[in-house]
């Protein structure tokens, strides 16, 4: 029966040892994860590190450990205590986590971490190849896995792999700091999907992979050869009934905790209460949110005494000594915001630096009139979707740093810049000042999409976009020439007595380079060539988009082929001169070329190509981006220059065309298929151009796509090289 195995750094379960042996018990952050109901209630299993509290353990240990754990539907993975701290403390914590939230600064690049960052995800991708069945489903989550999905590709090459990154992803100006910049993305991208939690950060990443990979995107899909990859936005939901529970009236069902808080606000009255979690984090901006209460307080000192700030830090675990130095710069602040405006009765900041269990938060989230979430940058903040869940009485204010990801989703939220202290300091008395029917209003609309778009709904949404792509992957290799498409279209072939093949050239018979002159045909293809044209059985078409002049160089008319030049305007027999089936007036390149050169002068590298009858703009070479943006805007400008001109713009691979509109390679293979009748019919071709050639052939033919592009040819082939070892097989 097939299983979702989910793969994490760290399983939330604890192992324990005492007298009695080794004890397991779930960690309180188990719930938040949110993954966890999920694991419960479905076939599911979990890999990932557990958390260890005790020192030398042994084989039997492990045994022990892995026994409990399985019986929980968990997989544990034990790893060498130093390699586990170079990968994690090191390279996901110093290297990746700086990088993604845009602290390139704090990076420390070190050949170590890197190399242990590889053996864990090497490591991970063991034991997963161990417990995997056919049909099963792998997910894995965040940045400590990026490599995971290349390990797992090579041992399991149909496995359907999800990728889930729940931090930022940053821009590719940012990102190509990253030293192993393509191996990270060559990672990511052997997954099938690959999900984030706000559009920014998929638009970042598909940027970086058209940059750094050169892999054609469109829509939010990568073309992989002849996978496709999706990228999609999936925002991280919470388990909404949890954090959405009525206040406990009866004073004898309190918490300690509850009861705690009630005394403190009840002896020292606090006024209204402002909440503040976060990690101890440099990218959490606390001293900014504390800088910028300081300058509330400043402007606005009829407030001394009538709001506090409670400020929770959780200490994190990589012992970094930035934010050792951010605790001791924490520390300062408090006290000399505490010095300046406190009194006998009153602190302005409350400062907790240590992690509440879920409980104890989700009464301090009831407790508090407002929350203050201001990261300097975040991958989401579930923070501030938990505090708007459990606002019951919906009169809680939330303000949110607009770096969070939880911005794209919380519109009624009061949106900051947290490096504006003027900006916040400013929200804050906005909040203190806003009436209780504004905020039950906000606080109602954002309870209702936090219950909408809840934890499970994340999880069943991100799988099924998972198996959504594994079926639009299916019916791709549906037409993908096999081995035996290929004995069938040699059989017809060898038996035909009357054939003709009808071939592009440029990404069909030789590869595309960055100077269209470097495309001339070497040895191999014309040795493949010219043992096609001896079979006298055989009539071979070059069908090009290429001008004369240039097929003539390099086809010279003793070759017994036939040649089509520049998509249907010219024509060559073999020993006879070019002829034009049809005359063509040229007057029109005077009113179109100004705009070619105007967009030749705007866009660095790209070139024009004057071709006798069509004038070309080759964006080859271009800034991928600022390629694209200039074939659009340039599209955009022609449309409306050329609509009483009778001509057509064909939009090719990196090259915007302008021709007489009818003239294409359809009409052209359809002269030539008049000709004669033929037994055999092939035709071969890489882009939409050929579409047209497709479209003209009769239903006996054989249509070959060369890639995986949306096509009407019946069968589509890997490359160039794949397209020469078809010819090879044909003619041997």
């Amino acid at each position: 029966m097939k299983k979702l195995i989910i793969i994490s750094n760290k399983i939330s379960v604890q192992i324990l040892k005492d007298k009695n042996g080794i004890h397991s018990e779930m960690t309180d952050d188990a719930d938040r994860s949110g993954l966890q109901q999920f694991h419960k209630k479905h076939n599911t299993c979990w890999v990932g590190h557990p958390e260890i509290t005790f020192k030398n353990i042994t084989e039997q240990d492990k045994e022990e450990i892995t026994k409990q754990l399985t019986s929980l539907k968990y997989i544990p993975l034990f790893s060498d205590t130093d390699t586990y701290a170079q990968y994690f403390n090191g390279y996901s914590q110093k290297v990746l986590w700086p990088v993604f939230h845009y602290f390139p600064q704090n990076a420390d690049f070190q050949n170590q971490y890197w190399e242990d960052y590889i053996k864990i995800n090497r490591d991970f991708a063991d034991l997963i190849s161990e417990i995997y069945s056919e049909g099963d489903i792998l997910w894995i989550n965040d940045h400590n896995l990026l490599m995971l999905p290349y390990f797992l590709r090579d041992r399991l090459p149909n496995a359907p792999i999800g990728l889930f990154i729940h931090i930022p992803f940053p821009s590719f100006e940012i990102f190509r700091i990253l030293p192993q910049r393509t191996e990270i993305l060559g990672g990511m991208l052997c997954a099938d999907l690959v999900g984030f939690h706000t559009y920014d950060y998929v638009s970042h990443f598909l940027s970086c992979v058209k940059r750094l990979m050169g892999f054609d995107t469109f829509f939010n899909q990568v073309k992989l050869g002849e996978r496709i990859l999706k990228v999609d936005t999936f925002p991280k939901g919470i388990d909404y009934s949890r954090f959405h529970k009525k206040k406990v009236k009866n004073k004898s069902k309190l918490t300690s905790f509850q009861r705690d808080l009630q005394a403190f606000k009840s002896s020292n009255d606090p006024g209204i209460l402002i909440l503040s979690v976060d990690w101890m984090d440099y990218t959490k901006g606390i001293t900014h949110k504390l800088s910028a209460l300081e300058l509330f307080l400043q402007k606005n000192p009829k407030y001394i005494e009538k709001i506090t700030l409670i400020i929770i830090t959780s200490p994190q675990d990589n012992n970094s000594h930035i934010n050792e130095e951010l605790k001791k710069e924490t520390d300062e602040i408090v006290g000399r915001i505490n010095g300046t405006f406190g009194t006998i009765n009153w602190m302005p900041v409350w400062y907790f630096n240590q992690q509440l269990e879920q409980q104890e938060l989700i009464d301090l989230y009831a407790a508090c009139d407002i929350a203050l979430i201001a990261p300097l940058r975040d991958g989401l903040n579930l923070i501030a979707k938990e505090y708007i869940a459990a606002q019951t009485d919906g009169n809680g204010i939330l303000i949110l740093s607009e770096m969070a990801g939880a911005s794209k989703e919380l519109f009624e939220a009061l949106v900051v810049n947290p490096n504006d202290l003027e900006d916040i300091a400013m929200t804050i008395k906005e909040a203190l000042e806003m009436d209780d029917k504004e905020k039950a209003r906000r606080i109602k609309v954002m309870q209702e999409r936090l219950e909408r778009y809840d934890i499970k709904r994340w999880a069943v949404e991100f799988l099924n976009g998972l198996k959504s792509i594994k079926s639009i992957q299916e019916t791709t290799l549906t037409k993908k020439i096999t081995d035996k498409n290929i004995v069938n279209i040699k059989k017809l072939y060898k038996t035909a007595k009357s054939r003709i093949l009808f071939l592009d050239y440029d990404g069909t018979l030789t590869r595309f380079y960055k100077n269209p002159e470097d495309a001339k045909p070497d040895d191999q293809l014309y040795d493949l060539l010219k043992k096609l044209t001896k079979d006298k059985k055989n009539k071979v078409v070059i069908i090009s988009g290429r001008d004369k002049e240039t097929l003539s160089r390099w086809f010279d008319m003793t070759w017994n082929i036939e040649l089509v030049a520049e998509h249907g305007v010219w024509y060559r027999d073999p020993g006879h001169d070019w002829y034009m089936t049809e005359k063509i007036d040229n007057e029109w390149k005077k009113s179109v070329r100004p705009l070619l050169e105007y967009y030749v002068d705007q866009t660095p590298n790209s070139f024009i190509e004057n071709k006798n009858f069509s004038l070309a703009w080759h964006y080859r070479k271009v800034d991928i981006d600022l390629g694209q943006q200039r074939a659009w805007e340039l599209k955009d400008e022609l449309l409306n220059l050329t609509t009483n001109l009778n001509l057509e713009i064909m939009d090719g691979d990196k090259v915007l065309e302008i021709k007489y509109s009818g003239i294409n390679k359809g009409r052209a293979a359809g002269i030539k298929l008049s000709d004669s009748t033929y037994n055999f019919i092939l035709a071969i071709g890489d882009d939409w151009t050929d579409e047209y050639t497709f479209e003209a052939m009769p239903e006996q033919a054989y249509t070959i796509k060369v890639g995986t592009k949306a096509t009407k040819a019946n069968f589509y082939i890997d490359s160039v090289d794949t397209v020469r070892e078809l010819i090879k097989i044909l003619v041997d």
